[in-house]
């Protein structure tokens, strides 16, 4: 299909073919919006977008003077989205208890456009926890952050959410392959800045007018130009750092689709997919466990503690979990020229954890606290589903013996103030995620 738009959009940008009919929500800057038509909301810059999804967008509370964002959903999956009715769900199944570590949902309402009605959720900002983690001079509880993420989990699956979830396929919410850093993030505190504050540190935006090729083309249904995601790095570098922890709530930033990376997919999601082509293999929230557990692996050590390219995965996972299933075995034994015919040993197993300890004492755990969380990650990267414990049961591991969450969550949720002389490069590079993209907050919903 040829470009309707003059101009080519950015990579780092929405796709302008999703501004027609059942589309997205056309904004610009300076725009304001609230309920029933009243002006609450005034837009400031943009976060990032979430395929072909939702935008979102950061604004000003204009009747409570804070910061907050807000995500417009697509019109055609508005009358199916049911984002607002599991935070409300969250906040409401019991009184009082709300999770800090889940997404708080500030304020819901519909906006029409030329394209339909398009849902909007107002959030707390967030940043994902790969954009934080990507910063040098981000110091990190990892024991506080751990814990926080695994008191989400239990909060989230003992009000029945994950069951909420299996009917929104749209949503990567609590959908257990979807569990890893770029669905985690921290909501932070900009209530103090002006929109003119906010742009001074972070830069204007690049913005690409757009200008259609066929005069019939209904202008009201797109904006007169897209902008790129606002670059948060010059605000954490003055020191505004992350408040609370936050599972986030929608799909990944900057994709095209909801696919979380296979390389934190558990061994029962993952192999279906390389061994069959099936592309919705059955899961439950234990696959979740295991994507926890690689997610932990990549914060504390700096990467995952097996091999994971390609068909390759297979072969690291059963090394990690010292053996592989009959069909595994009978797999492999069918592809000796991508995976070797070897053993998996329980010896094997041991060594790598010996390997990824290692790792993890070098990026700052003490040998003794690396020793407990290996320990706590050996229980949950297990092949067998069924023995992996749930997030409550795993609250009770030796290595969070001592833990105080409630001292660590009024001040930055895990994360010690940033220096003001931060240097913003990253750790390592991710095409699908820059540290300027909003890392949909919360609840892992998508």
């Amino acid at each position: 299909m040829a470009n309707p738009f003059v101009f080519m959009v950015l990579e780092d940008m929405e796709d302008e073919g999703d501004y027609r009919s059942g589309g997205l929500f056309p904004v610009k800057l300076g725009d304001v919006f609230g309920p029933e038509g009243s002006a609450r909301y005034r837009i400031s810059a943009k976060l990032g977008y979430y395929g072909s999804y939702s935008t979102v967008w950061l604004a000003r509370d204009l009747v409570a003077n804070r910061t907050v964002a807000l995500k417009i959903v697509r019109a055609s999956e508005t009358a199916t989205s049911r984002e607002t009715a599991i935070l409300k769900h969250l906040s409401t199944a019991t009184p009082g208890s709300h999770s800090p570590a889940v997404l708080q949902l500030l304020d819901s309402f519909i906006l029409t456009s030329a394209n339909g009605s398009h849902q909007v959720l107002v959030t707390e900002p967030v940043i994902l926890l790969d954009a934080l983690l990507a910063l040098h001079g981000i110091q990190v509880d990892l024991r506080s952050v751990v814990h926080q993420a695994l008191e989400g989990l239990a909060f989230i699956y003992e009000r029945g959410v994950v069951r909420l979830a299996l009917f929104a396929p749209l949503f990567v919410f609590l959908i257990t392959p979807n569990l890893y850093p770029r669905n985690m993030g921290a909501a932070i505190d900009l209530d103090s800045l002006t929109e003119v504050d906010i742009w001074s540190e972070c830069g204007p935006p690049s913005i690409i007018p757009l200008v259609t090729c066929e005069p019939a083309h209904d202008t009201a249904s797109f904006p007169p130009y897209l902008t790129a995601a606002l670059d948060l790095r010059g605000l954490l570098a003055r020191g505004f750092a992350p408040r609370e922890p936050r599972r986030t709530l929608q799909k990944s930033p900057h994709r095209r689709d909801a696919t979380a990376p296979r390389a934190f997919m558990a061994p029962e999601i993952v192999f279906p997919i390389i061994a069959h082509g099936n592309r919705v293999p059955p899961w439950d929230w234990r696959a979740d466990i295991w994507g926890m557990g690689c997610t932990i692996s990549q914060i504390a050590g700096g990467g995952l503690p097996y091999e994971h390219s390609g068909t390759h995965m297979l072969s690291g996972i059963a090394t990690l979990c010292g053996g592989a299933p009959a069909d595994w075995t009978t797999y492999f034994a069918s592809v000796p020229d991508k995976i070797p015919p070897r053993a998996y040993t329980p010896q094997d197993a041991d060594a790598l954890w010996t390997k990824t300890m290692e790792y993890i004492q070098r990026w700052g755990q003490t040998a003794e606290d690396a020793r407990r969380l290996v320990a706590s990650l050996r229980r949950m990267l297990v092949m067998d589903p069924m023995g992996r414990p749930s997030a409550a049961e795993l609250l009770r591991d030796p290595y969070f013996v001592g833990t105080v969450l409630e001292d660590a969550l009024p001040s930055v949720g895990g994360l010690s103030s940033l220096e003001p002389t931060i240097n913003a490069q990253r750790i390592h590079e991710d095409t699908s995620l820059t540290t300027s993209s909003y890392s949909s907050k919360d609840l892992d919903l998508g």
